[in-house]
Parts: structure tokens; sequence; C-alpha cells
């Protein structure tokens, strides 16, 4: 409870609804990437692995969704830019505009959509196994 009650004061909008994962979109729709730069980070730590660390600019067109995803084994952070997003995670639903700072951890499975009218663009930086 204190991590919604904290996005409360946040001035964010929190929705209960029944969305569950099994309702979730399975595919992207309208969402670009660019990666803006990238570093490995075996060289930085001694016990990274061969994780990399990121940063993109994902644009999510109106209309579009970010698939149901989970993050268990990639932590990160999105700043929004511009426009307006809804997050669906644990069947809760938030929406977030520009200057709205996200998380997610290891814990985290959700999903996005944008249904106004505006593209929205966010800046994703994130900690992540490269496939080999």
């Amino acid at each position: 409870m204190g991590h919604y009650k904290s996005l409360l004061l946040c001035g964010l909008l929190i929705v209960v609804t029944p969305a569950l994962a099994a309702d979730a979109p399975t595919e992207n729709v309208g969402l670009k990437g660019k990666l803006l730069a990238e570093m490995p980070l075996a060289p930085e730590f001694e016990t990274t692995g061969n994780r990399h660390m990121r940063m993109r600019l994902l644009t999510l067109e109106p209309g579009g969704v970010v698939a149901f995803h989970k993050h268990d084994a990639r932590p990160s952070i999105e700043y929004v830019l511009s426009g307006t997003t809804i997050e669906t995670r644990d069947g809760v639903e938030t929406t977030y505009k520009a200057g709205d700072v996200v998380s997610a951890d290891h814990t985290v499975s959700h999903w996005w959509r944008n249904e106004g009218d505006e593209t929205v663009t966010i800046l994703a930086m994130d900690i992540y196994q490269p496939e080999e």
C-alpha cells in the first residue's frame, strides 16, 4: 500500500481494473525504439557477467501498445518526455504524462498503451542480458 500511496502523492491517477496478464496484449503495436547509447558492464564491475546498460528513445503511436513483458532480469527506469500513456501492472492502471518517471525492478510484469491522439515519447534506460 505504501508504494501506491506514494504514487498518489505524486499526482498520478490510479484505477483498479480487472485486467490480468491473460488479457494483456502479446505483440507490440506502434512502438519504435532508437538506441542512444549502450555500454557493457563487465569492464566496470566484477559480477555483472555480460550484461549491458543501454539508453533508448521509445515512441508509442496513438492506439499503440507495448506488449505484456517481465523485468525479472532487466531493471529499468523510464522518463516520459511527451504524451500520456497508461501502464497496467498487477491489474492496476496508472496514467503517466510528460515529466513522470517509472521504474521497474525484478518483480514487475506489465504492459502499456497509448489511448491519446499524441505520440508518447519515453527516454528509457535499462540493464539487460544481450542474446548470444
